[in-house]
């Protein structure tokens, strides 16, 4: 009697089956014929913004002359594309360097970065070793992303790897948890239908023009550089950053970078880590916000003792300081407030308490527009406990800072050194490789025969290089709702340049930003 029910389930089976068979092997096919035919080889673009493996940084290429050499394969804006010898020298010794903008010499060029100022001075002090410096950051990369990168770079028979990296880490958390929150294995298999060849075509097929932003069969469907727009305006919106997010968010890092490390030390590469450093003194936090728990009667004492502190300060800030004092007992968390007592201290010659207060603006920046000051603490236990190098750049440039205090003297805007900073960089790095004996004893190093460029005559030279400079301040200035700032720095850079499109857009955005409310102008809004 089961077999007619047995019967009537297998008939049902096979009803359902057949046409799924039939469109997985018309697919097959398909697939098996573009191979055939070799079209469809490979993508354009990541459709996963460079958190796959699909698309690498470095595809083969040949010189003019006939030298096979790997290439960028998308070099980024400014750049001209990086390249090194497919098949490496005996004796040579290759650097790559991984890392966000700051890394990749923004709003420069990485000829401007630390890794071209490096690999001239390796030129003129090492002239008998082949040295490759090579840079492998991209803008507004984190730790993740560079993960990645690093393993790819593992193949290439590195012999340091380089790593400047931290200043990302909540703008790719926050904006690409569309891509970094999905289920890992729904992921691979995202990722092993877009490394199809049918994908390949089809999405060329459906896109108007080559490149990321024309396909529309993609899943990371937001411009990378605006990421750290997207965390400014939930931040702004008033979204909260939980203790346990930043704990999550420091140890992701720590484990990234861990990994990096794993992945050169198998190669038999070594790794240099290198401290972050941002621009504390003279860069304002993005946005601020009370601690959670504060109640209306507490936040009216507060704003009362602020107000009182703003109407003596600057030419009182014995007075405004005792204020502020009063207000950061009842609530020590509003990022903003820090930063003004921090700037009366300045003025007052009170250096270390400045530094404090800085600092404790920058950690609690609602954007934030840098890194965590706990980054720096896991770059030196990650370098104590494997062996790496460590060259402590927060360290170097608050030694070269008026006071200790590191800001526009340094830096272009938050986070990217100038070129001054980037020649600083570089000088440490060249120092203790030449401490360890790398590449070279310290007798193979013709320590002085490398003259280090004027920044101020670069930029002189090359205009073009100021007018960058003010778009990137501009661009910071809009990240934290800086209406004057934004448009102050976008006219400044049409006197230099009356032809820069950007620069007008800039303005007009700066222009069209809301008049800052009472609350917006505890943000520093000017």
């Amino acid at each position: 009697m089961a077999r007619p029910h047995r019967r009537r389930l297998t008939s049902r089976w096979l009803a359902f089956t057949r046409p799924i068979g039939a469109a997985v092997g018309v697919l097959l096919a398909l697939e098996l014929l573009l191979w055939a035919t070799g079209q469809g080889e490979t993508l354009d673009h990541d459709p996963f913004a460079g958190f796959s493996n699909l698309v690498p940084m470095f595809e083969a290429a040949e010189r003019s002359d006939g030298i096979r050499i790997l290439r960028t394969a998308d070099p980024p804006r400014f750049n001209t594309p990086q390249e090194f010898l497919a098949d490496k020298p005996e004796g040579s010794f290759r650097i790559f360097v991984v890392g966000g903008s700051s890394a990749a010499g923004v709003p420069y060029s990485f000829d401007l970065a630390f890794s071209g100022w490096l690999q001239r001075r390796f030129d003129a002090e090492l002239p008998d070793v082949p040295i490759e410096v090579v840079n492998a950051a991209r803008s507004a990369y984190a730790s993740r992303r560079l993960l990645a990168v690093t393993r790819e770079l593992a193949h290439y028979e590195p012999d340091l790897l380089i790593i400047y990296s931290g200043h990302n880490e909540w703008g790719e958390a926050r904006f690409y948890r569309h891509l970094i929150g999905v289920n890992p294995i729904l992921f691979r298999l995202r990722v092993g239908l877009a490394s199809t060849r049918l994908y390949a075509v089809v999405s060329r097929a459906l896109g108007v023009g080559a490149g990321p932003e024309a396909s529309p069969v993609r899943f990371d469907d937001v411009d990378n550089a605006m990421q750290m727009f997207a965390v400014a305006n939930r931040r702004l919106e008033g979204e909260a950053v939980s203790e346990r997010e930043m704990l999550y968010r420091e140890e992701h890092y720590r484990h990234n970078l861990e990994q990096m490390i794993f992945a050169m030390h198998a190669v038999g590469a070594q790794v240099m880590l290198v401290t972050l450093a941002q621009n504390l003194a003279d860069w304002p936090p993005g946005a601020s916000s009370h601690r959670i728990d504060l109640s209306p009667a507490e936040q009216a004492a507060w704003e009362e003792h602020v107000a009182r502190g703003r109407e003596l300060a600057p030419g009182d800030c014995t007075g405004a300081l005792a204020e502020w004092t009063r207000a950061l007992r009842i609530d020590d968390q509003f990022a903003q407030l820090h930063f003004e007592v921090a700037n009366c201290q300045r003025a007052l010659g009170q250096l270390e308490g400045a530094r404090h207060h800085y600092l404790q603006a920058s950690d609690l920046d609602r954007i934030p527009h840098g890194a965590p000051s706990r980054y720096n603490e896991v770059l030196r236990e990650l370098a104590a406990e494997h062996g790496t190098l460590l060259v402590d750049v927060e360290e170097i440039l608050a030694g070269e800072s008026p006071g200790g205090l590191v800001g526009n003297n340094l830096f272009v805007d938050f986070a990217h050194p100038d070129l001054g900073a980037q020649q600083r960089i570089a000088r440490a790095i060249a120092q203790e490789l030449k401490d360890q004996g790398i590449p070279a004893g310290r007798d193979r190093w013709r320590t002085g025969r490398y003259v280090e460029s004027d920044p101020r005559q670069l930029l002189d030279e090359s205009p073009e290089l100021r007018v960058r400079e003010h778009l990137a301040r501009a661009v910071a200035c809009l990240l934290g709702r800086r209406r004057h700032c934004a448009i102050a720095e976008a006219e400044a850079a049409l006197a230099l340049d009356p032809d820069e499109t950007a620069a007008r857009d800039l303005l007009t955005v700066g222009r069209n930003l809301p008049v800052a409310s009472p609350t917006a102008s505890l943000r520093g809004e000017e």
